[in-house]
């Protein structure tokens, strides 16, 4: 997007504050306690992990780690929660993330144009007259988004469903008579398997998904900042979040040209 005049790119907007972002480190915080004290478990007939966590007193240790760092987890889930239910900023930031028509096709506008299929065979000169017709089908160009992409959406909404899913097997796992006494055993090893799977799936979501997008994307590279200062440039901001930026200059634009802004006025 072409750079604006209301905005300078060495201007800076807060884009995550001081509560989302303790929320967010105690996230981290605790999500990779979870992974470390919990993934040994599940491969424990490797003998790595045999000789990382043998058994006796450091396994004991393991289990109370991992259960208060569940523990933890769960209270800031409830904390994000109150926030957003009773803060404006919490509300706000919870509609930008509900999903819209335009995700899904950012989505495949964003696929289609890291595929590069169309400008290939167009280029080949193969189906060049149906592109000139329908130059949409080149995707040329990627998707613009606004204050959240597709892919930051998904990762919340799948850490929200993901948190219930370990949350609920979790609870029946260190609760065993319990959970033996409203379900058979198969349910039980169920819960086990679940609760392992997906916590493969999140660390691995985290670490090559969120981690390349966030902070090893070519326009943030090395790391992004947000998460630590809160904070986002105005060139960040047009090159990350280009609707926002638009959304804003377009607003100061018009706080300028207002009639009691005008010189005539004064």
């Amino acid at each position: 997007m072409d750079k604006s005049p209301y905005i300078a790119d060495e201007e800076v907007f807060l884009r995550m504050n001081l509560t989302e972002r303790i929320q967010h480190f105690i996230l981290i915080i605790t999500f990779f306690t979870l992974i470390i004290t919990g993934l040994p478990l599940f491969f424990y007939e490797f003998k790595f992990f045999r000789w990382l966590i043998p058994s006796g007193r450091i396994f004991l240790i393991r289990g109370i780690i991992h259960r208060v760092a569940a523990v933890l987890m769960i209270g800031n889930l409830i904390w994000h929660l109150f926030y957003t239910v009773f803060h404006p900023r919490g509300r706000d930031n919870f509609k930008e993330m509900l999903p819209r028509w335009k995700d899904f096709r950012d989505a495949f506008e964003q696929f289609m144009y890291n595929l590069g299929l169309t400008r290939f065979l167009y280029h080949r000169g193969i189906g060049r007259k149906f592109f000139d017709r329908h130059p949409y089908w080149l995707f040329e160009k990627p998707p613009l988004y606004g204050r959240y992409n597709f892919i930051e959406k998904f990762e919340y909404w799948s850490l929200g469903w993901g948190s219930f899913i370990m949350i609920f097997t979790g609870f029946f796992m260190w609760n065993v008579e319990l959970s033996l006494r409203f379900f058979p055993l198969w349910v039980h090893d169920i819960f086990i398997i679940v609760h392992g799977y997906e916590a493969i799936l999140a660390f691995l979501a985290i670490i090559i998904w969120h981690m390349y997008n966030v902070h090893f994307n070519p326009e943030n590279f090395p790391m992004s900042r947000v998460w630590l200062d809160g904070k986002i440039t105005g060139r960040e901001l047009r090159l990350l979040h280009p609707l926002e930026y638009q959304k804003i200059a377009d607003q100061r634009r018009l706080r300028t040209q207002s009639p009691q802004n005008s010189p005539a006025t004064n």
